[in-house]
């Protein structure tokens, strides 16, 4: 689960968390397996996938119904099972195919037994990196001191680069990647990650669409999206997402006029998975308006380094130039937690 109490730790301008997961559950077999004694390769749960099973499992494979017994975990890949471990309950012993899933259904253990072999799961440490923005607006001296139609035109200016600003944290939100390295000055120069290199390197589900998106497809994407986390998620859908939605989904959705989540307009997807909240995204144009997040938004959080939150700066040139020049700073990232509770919807075609 994702925890809300976990601590964040600020070491300069990088921050970082740790965070865990449970032990995997389920592999699949790796080439043909006989009946009897034998050895069964594993894929599928990472690369140590065998490392998932502990001696004495249980495991089922689902698609002849035998249960088998765990004897031994002598590498990353492969799990041994003993002859008297195969046909492990009503079902018989039965030769097993290549790409057959695996299931552990739990542990047995003999009476008086010692402890069984430890087999848990340590915490990684999850970074990302804060971000220098800055926004950057100047007038003359002449310009400042003129009557404009419509007033001066520094507060109009201000208030353009205010929402060019957010706009450009908001982008690295979404599409930025983590880095780290020195500039042209040998300085730190760090970009923050976003919520599309998270789903795609941190094991969230991404459904790359190809085409046109219909009732049965998004359905799959709906069902591996809530396999995990809350009931309730966000989708945030480009142009093209939204209207293939529009079209199958008619007497599904529910607007609720006058009402907002996240300073938004929503609408309300109710499916037997769970409810989404589907939010147009407009910047998601072009390449990406066939693109959709689902999201579960306790997972991420707005972080700022100490005293670094957006402000303004006023009067920042140089003290012979005949002018004024403001900007906007913010050294903020975005806190990332657990891909797994989040889906990428991708290639949506017209």
């Amino acid at each position: 689960m994702c925890r809300n109490d976990a601590t964040f730790v600020y070491r300069q301008n990088h921050k970082f968390r740790f965070e865990d997961y449970e032990g995997g559950r389920y592999a699949r077999v790796s080439g043909a397996v006989a009946t009897g004694a034998v050895t069964i390769t594993v894929s599928g749960a990472g690369s140590s996938s065998a490392y998932i099973f502990t001696i004495g499992d249980i495991v089922k494979n689902a698609r002849t119904g035998e249960n088998f017994l765990v004897a031994t975990v002598p590498t990353a890949t492969t799990i041994t099972v003993a002859s008297t471990g195969r046909g492990f309950g009503s079902t018989v012993d039965t030769a097993m195919a290549d790409g057959d899933s695996l299931f552990i259904i739990g542990n047995v253990n003999e009476e008086g037994a010692s402890a069984r072999q430890v087999n848990t799961t340590r915490a990684a440490k999850e970074t990302n990196y804060t971000q220098i923005f800055r926004t950057t607006m100047s007038v003359t001296g002449t310009e400042d001191n003129v009557d404009l139609y419509g007033g001066k035109d520094l507060p109009y200016q201000r208030a353009k680069a205010a929402t060019q600003h957010a706009k450009d944290i908001e982008k690295a939100f979404w599409f930025g990647q983590k880095k780290s390295t020195t500039g042209a000055n040998v300085r730190p120069l760090r970009s923050t990650g976003g919520i599309l290199e998270f789903i795609e390197t941190g094991n969230g589900y991404i459904q790359n669409q190809g085409g046109a998106l219909t009732a049965p497809d998004f359905n799959t994407f709906l069902r591996e999206g809530f396999t995990y986390g809350n009931s309730k998620k966000i989708l945030f859908a480009g142009g093209l997402v939204v209207q293939a939605i529009n079209e199958f989904a008619r007497g599904q959705i529910q607007t609720k006029v006058g009402e907002s989540t996240y300073g938004v307009k929503v609408s309300e997807y109710m499916t037997a998975f769970g409810s989404i909240s589907i939010v147009h995204q407009n910047m998601f144009v072009e390449d990406y308006a066939g693109y959709a997040f689902l999201l579960d938004l306790d997972c991420f959080k707005y972080r700022y380094l100490n005293n670094r939150d957006t402000k303004l700066r006023t009067n920042i040139q140089a003290p012979d130039v005949d002018g004024t020049t403001d900007e906007y700073l913010t050294e903020c990232g975005l806190q990332r937690m657990q891909a797994p509770r989040h889906a990428l919807l991708k290639g949506v075609q017209a």
